[in-house]
């Protein structure tokens, strides 16, 4: 690491794990003599040892860049990172719309098990359920029922701050067939080319088998209702992550960032960078704080209305919309979005087939349930028009205090995690600077 460095390790109640890492970061802060400290968030995995590497990653592009940073010089960054047991929750074939091989659909569905059910006894239940599902519509009605229970219970109407995407109806409450159908399996793919037999199935619930393209219900192969459970996994553990990033966000790093700040006695400036889940946990902790710098969202994995005013036309605002709205934010927020980003698209694309959004393209700009990760943050009058390309090295950003920026990063984000190179980096620490 070539900056200062801490860890802060959170459990997923929210409590900070262990009172000696907090201390240990506010000493660090304080002794380095850092101007500036920036807070690092990981998200969609609970390898501890995969968050370190990007966050050594990340720190490494920062440092390769720091040359090219106007004012950089002048400043001193000091970087703590949260870790936190957040679950992957989903894989890449199943984003990219292929990958698992005929016949390994069963063994993929087992293994996606394994690394995201963290009851044992539910995960067990869901392993046994398996060779059953594809001739038994019971098998599939318990397979749905013991995942919701692991979704968390949603706040009365009127009890809590509005939520942007909660869980849809039919996710809760529907039964398993139209579950399964409407949230697929890998063929949601927002209309590219399927993986089998060269065809393209845009259709809700639509699979593909290895003779037609194309499958009209249940029972046509053991490989395509297993994706589709596959699915039903995804979408659930999406809603079980996001609820625990709030916790994480609202409980132990928001406790941590004031300490943080007040570390020095000249004062030091706040920066937040999270990724995926680990941005919207930010974000939690972002509008319980009366002042921040910078805040940076790597390829976040929520709503693409969660700063927004009036999304609904009911006159209800995002989650998060304190944030700007009171002026919590003095420096620039970056949102880096794409469409190669399909692991959020996934999420939302499920969403979306489940509250039957007719006629809207599924995850993009025009759904309602669609990711800030795909779109940036949108109905979100602090948004700078228009809208800004992630830049090489060596660009020229114009960064406003409290103005969103949508960094549209095609050419240089090619997946949901690669947001460690040095063009992401470039731009983060010109918000740290700015």
């Amino acid at each position: 690491m070539q900056f200062p460095y801490a860890e802060v390790e959170i459990r997923s109640t929210g409590a900070i794990h262990d009172d000696a890492q907090r201390r240990a970061a506010v000493e660090l802060v304080a002794s380095s003599g850092a101007t500036d400290v920036l807070v690092l968030c990981h998200g969609w995995n609970n390898d501890i040892p995969q968050a370190r590497r990007l966050y050594q990653r990340l720190t490494d592009s920062l440092a390769a860049v720091r040359p090219a940073v106007p004012g950089a010089a002048s400043r001193t960054l000091a970087v703590v990172g949260a870790l936190w047991p957040s679950i992957r929750w989903s894989d890449e074939d199943e984003v990219a719309g292929g990958g698992v091989a005929v016949g390994d659909e069963a063994a993929a569905l087992i293994g996606a098990i394994t690394t995201r059910v963290e009851d044992p006894g539910r995960a067990a239940l869901l392993t046994r359920l398996v060779p059953r599902l594809t001739d038994s519509a019971e098998a599939r009605q318990q397979f749905l029922d013991a995942l919701r229970e692991q979704i968390p219970a949603q706040p009365s109407p009127g009890v809590a701050e509005v939520d942007e995407d909660p869980p849809p109806a039919a996710l809760l409450h529907g039964d398993a067939e139209t579950v399964f159908q409407a949230v697929g399996g890998p063929e949601i793919d927002f209309g590219l080319p399927e993986r089998v037999g060269g065809a393209a199935d845009s259709t809700a619930g639509g699979a593909a088998d290895s003779t037609a393209g194309r499958a009209a219900g249940f029972g046509f192969d053991l490989d395509s209702v297993l994706a589709k459970a596959r699915g039903v996994l995804n979408v659930t553990t999406y809603y079980t992550m996001k609820d625990r990033a709030g916790k994480v966000g609202s409980g132990g790093i928001a406790a941590l960032l004031p300490e943080l700040a007040g570390a020095s006695a000249s004062g030091v400036r706040l920066h937040l960078a999270g990724h995926s889940f680990g941005a919207r946990a930010l974000a939690a902790a972002a509008v319980r704080q009366p002042r921040l710098h910078s805040y940076t969202l790597m390829q976040g994995a929520f709503s693409h209305h969660a700063f927004a005013v009036d999304f609904n036309g009911r006159g209800e605002n995002g989650l998060f919309r304190a944030l700007l709205a009171d002026r919590r934010l003095i420096g620039p927020m970056l949102v880096t979005h794409t469409v190669n980003d399909r692991a959020v698209g996934l999420a939302y694309a499920a969403a979306s087939r489940l509250a039957r959004q007719a006629g809207a393209g599924l995850g993009d700009a025009d759904d309602p349930y669609g990711g800030i990760g795909r779109n940036g943050a949108l109905k979100t009058p602090e948004v700078v028009q228009p809208g800004v390309e992630l830049l090489e090295v060596g660009g020229g950003y114009q960064f406003q205090p409290g103005r969103v920026f949508n960094l549209k990063a095609d050419r240089f984000i090619s997946s949901h995690g690669d947001v460690s190179g040095q063009q992401v980096a470039y731009a983060l620490y010109c918000a740290i600077n700015s």
